[in-house]
C-alpha cells in the first residue's frame, strides 16, 4: 500500500478564474493610468469631472486585495467542502508542492528576465546579492529598502508564500459551520496589529509600517476567503439560493467600498490606516460569496456558456492572470524609460502604453502554456507525487 491518501477532485471553480482575471486586468489599468499621469488624467474631457472613472482607476490597486481573498478561497474549497479541516504530514507536503510550484516557477522567469535588463540598464532597479538572494527565497519583504527593489509588484508574492505557510495551521483552528467567527477573529487581530505597528512607530519610533501592507497586516484577507469557502460549502448544503440581481448589486457595493478605500487612503495613522485593508477584503469577501452560492446553482448552464466568445476570453486572461500580473509593469517601465530620453508627445506616450496591453498579454499567454501549465498538471501527477511519497487528486 502507498503512503498517503486520495481525495476526490473537486469541481472547477470558473467563477473564480474569471474574477482572476479581472483583478490582473484592474491592477494593469491602475498602473497605465499612473505611467499616464494619474489624477491629471482627463479621459479626453475638458473638465475634472470624469464619469467615475478616475475613482474607479485609482482604486485599481486593490484588485491584489481582490487576489488575496480569492486565494483564501481556492486553497481552502478543497477541504471545507468535505469538511476536513485537520491536514496530514503528507497532506501538508502535498498542499505546499502543489502552492510553491503555483507561483515560483513564472515567478523566477520574470526574475532572470528582470536581473538582466536592470543590468543592461533599460529598466530601473536595484542589484546585489543580499536583493536577489532575498527575492528568490521570497524573504524581501523582511527589509522595506528591499521590497520594489527589483519589481514594485513582486511583493504580494512572499506575502501569498508566507500565507501558504501559514494556512494548515489556520485550518486547523477553522470551524466550517461558523465562518463569521473566523473573519471577525482575524478582523480583530487585524485592526489590532495594525494599532500596534502605529504606536511603535509614532511613540517609539520603531518603524514597522511596511508590514502592515503584508502579512500578518493582510491575513484577514486571506481568512476572509477561507470565511467565504466555508459559508459557500454551507450554503450548498442547506440548498441556499441567490439571484444575480443580488450578485450584481453586491458586486456594486464592493466596487464602491473600494473607492471609498482608495479616496481615503493615506499615510496618517488614523481609522483609514487601521481598518481600511479590512472594510476592503470584508466587502470582496461578501461579494465572492454570493457569487460562489449563485455560481454552484448556474454550475450546468455556465459550464455551457463558458464557450462564448467574451466569456472565453475572460477565462483565458483569468488563466493567465499571474504572468499578467509579473509581466505588465516590465512593459509599461520600458515605455516610460523611452519617454524619459525621447520625450515623446501625450498622445504618443498614451499610445505606446495602450500597446503594452496586447504585447503583454501575448508574452503571458506564452508564459503561461509554456512554463506555468505544465508545472501545474506536473504538481498534480500520480507519477511526480509518488516521488514525494504523496498520493492525492486534490
Amino acid at each position: 500500500m502507498s503512503r498517503g491518501f486520495v481525495v476526490q477532485q473537486p469541481a472547477r471553480l470558473d467563477w473564480v478564474v474569471y474574477l482572476r482575471g479581472i483583478a490582473a486586468l484592474w491592477v494593469y489599468a491602475y498602473h497605465i493610468w499612473l505611467a499616464m499621469g494619474g489624477i491629471t488624467v482627463r479621459f479626453g474631457l475638458s473638465t475634472d469631472f470624469s464619469f467615475g472613472l478616475r475613482s474607479l482607476f485609482r482604486a485599481g490597486y486593490q484588485g491584489v486585495d481582490l487576489f488575496f481573498v480569492l486565494s483564501g478561497f481556492v486553497i481552502a474549497w478543497p477541504y471545507v467542502v468535505r469538511g476536513h479541516t485537520r491536514l496530514g504530514r503528507y497532506e501538508v507536503v502535498d498542499f505546499y508542492q502543489r502552492r510553491y510550484l503555483r507561483i515560483a516557477p513564472v515567478f523566477y522567469f520574470t526574475l532572470v528576465v528582470a536581473i538582466g535588463l536592470i543590468a543592461a540598464g533599460q529598466l530601473r532597479g536595484q542589484l546585489d546579492a543580499g536583493m536577489i538572494a532575498s527575492h528568490f527565497l521570497f524573504a524581501e519583504n523582511f527589509f522595506p529598502t528591499w521590497i520594489a527593489g527589483i519589481r514594485g509588484v513582486y511583493w504580494t508574492l512572499p506575502t501569498e508564500i508566507h500565507f501558504y505557510l501559514l494556512f494548515p495551521l489556520l485550518l486547523r483552528f477553522t470551524d466550517i459551520d461558523r465562518p463569521l467567527r473566523l473573519a471577525l477573529g482575524l478582523l480583530v487581530f487585524a485592526i489590532g496589529y495594525h494599532g500596534l505597528v502605529a504606536w511603535l512607530t509614532t511613540s517609539h519610533g520603531i518603524f514597522v509600517a511596511w508590514t502592515s501592507g503584508l502579512l500578518p497586516g493582510r491575513i484577514d484577507q486571506f481568512g476572509y476567503g477561507v470565511a467565504a469557502a466555508c459559508a459557500v460549502s454551507m450554503a450548498r448544503h442547506n440548498a441556499i439560493e441567490i439571484r444575480k440581481t443580488t450578485v450584481t448589486l453586491m458586486g456594486m457595493f464592493a466596487v464602491g467600498c473600494l473607492v471609498l478605500v482608495s479616496k481615503n487612503a493615506s499615510e496618517q495613522y488614523d481609522f483609514w490606516y487601521l481598518a481600511g485593508t479590512s472594510v476592503s477584503g470584508a466587502a470582496i469577501a461578501l461579494f465572492v460569496w454570493c457569487v460562489g452560492v449563485w455560481a454552484q446553482n448556474q454550475e450546468p448552464a455556465m459550464q455551457r456558456s463558458v464557450k462564448g466568445l467574451a466569456k472565453r476570453m475572460l477565462y483565458v486572461l483569468g488563466e493567465a492572470s499571474l504572468s499578467i500580473y509579473l509581466w505588465h509593469t516590465f512593459f509599461i517601465d520600458l515605455v516610460l524609460g523611452a519617454n524619459y530620453r525621447w520625450h515623446f508627445e501625450g498622445s504618443a506616450k498614451a499610445l505606446l502604453l495602450c500597446a503594452t496591453v496586447p504585447i503583454t498579454l501575448m508574452v503571458s499567454f506564452m508564459t503561461y502554456h509554456l512554463i506555468e501549465a505544465p508545472i501545474i498538471a506536473m504538481s498534480k501527477s500520480t507519477a511526480w507525487r509518488q516521488k514525494l511519497g504523496v498520493l492525492s487528486i486534490a
